[in-house]
């Protein structure tokens, strides 16, 4: 049941080519054997296990296998047909603000205010303020999408981390990718440890690179180990159980915060 992105795992033989140069949707990729590159528009970047490359929406790319090995990774890849979400920020001019309330005084305010005890007017100022402080954010992203990076190399994937630190972001609009659809991060859960509290977003999927352990999602306890994959529905609470004697590595492909599903509408002759 899922609406934002698919999964797949392909292998290119020594010295190939994935087909025909091609566009799509957003797409992440990990290296799990042999090498390669990515041709990106006139971009190209070497790619070896524990890579992870970036393809943005609607370029022109394809992928060589430049050894004599096979080549195989695993796909992230926006579900062809969907849209990119890309927000409509609004913002007030700076100049139009001079003579009211600041925007974080409004904000600061807020937690003494009842939406249910607003007037429409009311209502639809706050609203307004709001969206106001979201699309200055929305304007630092951009900003930083036209890093226009590509590539997060296997030594800036952590294989250790903090136990009060599990996640690290690797790609993401904030860090420099072009990204609006999913974005992906690794979490590496000590011995021992169980999430006390779960909580739910998006739709995302978790590839197990190292470990064993157990993915809960919702009332399911599911099994899992080294090369596993599990889908975790949007808005499912979910969480990780690792009751074994070493660390428990998971890359998280997850549906961009703030994005909606996709759902097509399909009416029938019925209706």
């Amino acid at each position: 049941n899922i609406h934002t992105f698919r999964v797949f795992k392909r292998q290119i033989g020594g010295g190939g080519i994935d087909g025909a140069f091609h566009t799509h949707g957003d797409a992440v990729k990990y290296y799990l054997e042999g090498n390669g590159k990515e041709i990106i528009d006139d971009q190209e970047v070497e790619v070896s296990p524990g890579d992870l490359a970036f393809i943005p929406a609607n370029i022109w790319h394809g992928t060589e296998n430049t050894g004599d090995e096979p080549m195989v990774f695993i796909a992230f890849h926006q579900i062809p047909g969907t849209h990119l979400p890309v927000p409509a920020s609004w913002q007030y001019h700076a100049d139009d603000l001079t003579e009211h309330e600041s925007i974080d005084s409004r904000i600061a305010t807020m937690a003494n205010e009842d939406p249910a005890a607003m007037d429409s007017a009311a209502l639809y100022s706050w609203r307004q303020h709001l969206l106001h402080e979201l699309g200055v954010l929305d304007d630092e992203f951009n900003v930083r999408r036209k890093a226009k990076n590509y590539l997060v190399p296997r030594n800036e994937v952590p294989w250790e981390t903090p136990a009060d630190k599990q996640t690290t972001t690797l790609i993401a609009p904030e860090l420099g990718f072009d990204i609006h659809t999913l974005q992906l991060s690794v979490r590496v859960v000590p011995p021992g440890h169980s999430d006390d509290t779960f909580h739910s977003h998006g739709e995302a999927v978790h590839y197990f690179l190292s470990g064993q352990g157990h993915q809960i999602v919702r009332d399911e306890s599911i099994a899992v180990e080294t090369g596993d994959l599990v889908f975790v529905p949007s808005g499912t609470p979910h969480g990780i159980r690792n009751s074994t004697d070493g660390p428990l590595r998971v890359l998280v492909a997850e549906q961009l915060p703030g994005t909606y599903l996709q759902r097509p509408v399909i009416i029938s002759d019925s209706e």
